[in-house]
């Protein structure tokens, strides 16, 4: 025999989205329904590995902080240049998740938005070649709610909402016809 639920279809749909409704209310992010505020790099504790002291830093937005380690004496990055660079990406906590470190072949690419994340656009233009600066990018110009794996399926190396410190050594700089 069929319960009275399923008899009677008006009740069947109401119940369901009654349900539906109850469901997706327990999964916002908040009263408003809108995402939690982005982490805010200048109130987390990094791991000593980093090498980050927050205080010692330039804010550059209010997302990026800027360090040279080692002042170069080569040609100012800018915005649009082809750049080589060495570095080393950690989160806060100290795991590093990327690298390109010598001997290795350095990491070429254009300093834009379209191939980069932000954080390393803002963070990057300013250095001079030769130079070594420590950038701590908040969620806003990094990954943002995104979780990053390091290969499709793969485990999450970089959680959602993560602030993200680059140590990046500037090898070469070409302005772009």
């Amino acid at each position: 025999m069929l319960s009275p639920l399923v008899r009677s279809r008006p009740a069947t749909t109401a119940l369901m989205l009654a349900v539906a409704a109850l469901t997706l209310a327990g999964c916002s992010l908040g009263d408003s329904g809108s995402l939690p505020p982005f982490t805010d790099p200048a109130t987390q504790v990094y791991d000593a590995s980093t090498n980050v002291t927050i205080a010692a830093m330039t804010r550059t937005t209010p997302q990026v902080f800027t360090q040279d380690v080692t002042t170069g004496t080569g040609r100012t990055v800018a915005t649009g240049d082809s750049i080589s660079v060495y570095y080393t990406g950690k989160l806060s906590t100290g795991f590093q998740f990327d690298a390109r470190t010598r001997p290795s072949v350095v990491f070429s690419t254009v300093l834009d938005s379209t191939r980069l994340i932000s954080g390393w656009v803002i963070g990057l233009a300013g250095m001079k070649v030769g130079g070594i600066r420590r950038v701590v990018i908040g969620p806003e110009n990094g990954y943002q709610f995104r979780a990053v794996t390091g290969q499709p399926g793969g485990p999450v190396i970089i959680p959602p909402n993560s602030v993200l410190v680059f140590e990046v050594e500037a090898t070469a700089a070409f302005a772009r016809p």
